[in-house]
This record gives C-alpha cells, sequence and structure tokens, in this order.
C-alpha cells in the first residue's frame, strides 16, 4: 500500500481564489490562442497584432499574475509545513474535483 496523502481544509477564500487562477489562465490563454502568428510568446505576437491586442493581452497577464499572487501568498502557506507545500498545492490544484490545467 502507498503512503497516505494527508488532508488540507483550505479556507473558503483560497478556494476561491484558485477558481479565480484557473478563469484567468484559461481567458488568457483562449485569448493569445486567438491571435495570429501566436507561438508561446508575446515577441513572436506582436509582429502580427494590433495596439488594442497588445493592451488586451497586458491586461490579461496581470489579471493572471494578481490572481497567481493571491493563492501563491495567501496567509494559508504559513501554517502548512515546508514538507506538506507541495502535496496541498496539488491538491488545492484538485478542489473542485478536476485537474485544473496549466496550474502549479
Amino acid at each position: 500500500m502507498g503512503k497516505q496523502q494527508k488532508a488540507f481544509d483550505f479556507p473558503a477564500d483560497l478556494r476561491e481564489a484558485q477558481r479565480a487562477l484557473v478563469a484567468a489562465r484559461a481567458e488568457r490563454s483562449a485569448f493569445l490562442a486567438s491571435l495570429p502568428q501566436w507561438g508561446g510568446d508575446m515577441a513572436a505576437v506582436s509582429r502580427g497584432v494590433d495596439e488594442e491586442q497588445r493592451a488586451e493581452a497586458s491586461r490579461l497577464e496581470e489579471s493572471e499574475r494578481r490572481a497567481a499572487l493571491a493563492v501563491t501568498g495567501h496567509p494559508f502557506w504559513a501554517e502548512v509545513p515546508v514538507g506538506d507545500r507541495v502535496a496541498a498545492r496539488t491538491q488545492l490544484q484538485h478542489v473542485d474535483g478536476a485537474v485544473q490545467e496549466g496550474t502549479a
């Protein structure tokens, strides 16, 4: 038998922050995928997009960054022993019962 995984009691605001992070990443990813010449970096994108699209890409990047900071900077993590933080972060990514791609 494998090692029993510890269960974490995530506060509601942290669970909501995780959902917001997933949503922000999905929105940004969908937007970037819609741009011409999208290859994974803004330097490639900048050759085929207008100023409005660049501004939207920047806005979405900032939104994702803030959402990530809300998750990683949450006071809950100070209560989790350092050795358990990876397992806790992984569990948080599955908090709604499904793997939330793009979160790490």
